[in-house]
């Protein structure tokens, strides 16, 4: 399930890291908090990070209990800067998921080779 959100975020021109063990350089910080994928682009003055998050069983009050709040990102002076999250889950999971999560995330239903399905984040 990694390798095909990975491919996604690398066609939409993130460089992605798998299971970073430490938050990347002075931009992006974390404590107590490990995405399984961790994607950055910078594209037209603006700054992005993705935070990724793949559970093939997933579970609202684990996902819940991760401390994806504790991220911080500085954009470089005079750029934009945001932070986008994904919960990635396997094709027949998606009762599982709590679609309230949608205030803060996107969720892809990944299949064999493809996603099958985004939902957007609904602000």
């Amino acid at each position: 399930m990694k390798a095909v959100v990975r491919g996604e975020l690398e066609r939409e021109d993130y460089a992605v890291i798998e299971e970073p063990l430490f938050p990347p350089g002075e931009k992006v910080s974390w404590s107590s908090y490990r995405p399984d994928l961790l994607g950055y682009r910078s594209k037209g003055g603006a700054e992005e990070i993705v935070l990724v998050e793949c559970e093939t069983r997933p579970n609202m009050k684990r996902l819940g209990a991760k401390r994806h709040s504790s991220v911080w990102f500085q954009p470089y002076l005079f750029r934009t800067g945001s932070v986008r999250r994904i919960l990635a889950v396997p094709q027949g999971r998606l009762g599982s998921v709590d679609m309230k999560i949608r205030g803060e995330w996107e969720v892809w239903v990944v299949g064999p080779s493809a996603p099958l399905a985004r939902f957007p984040r609904v602000q």
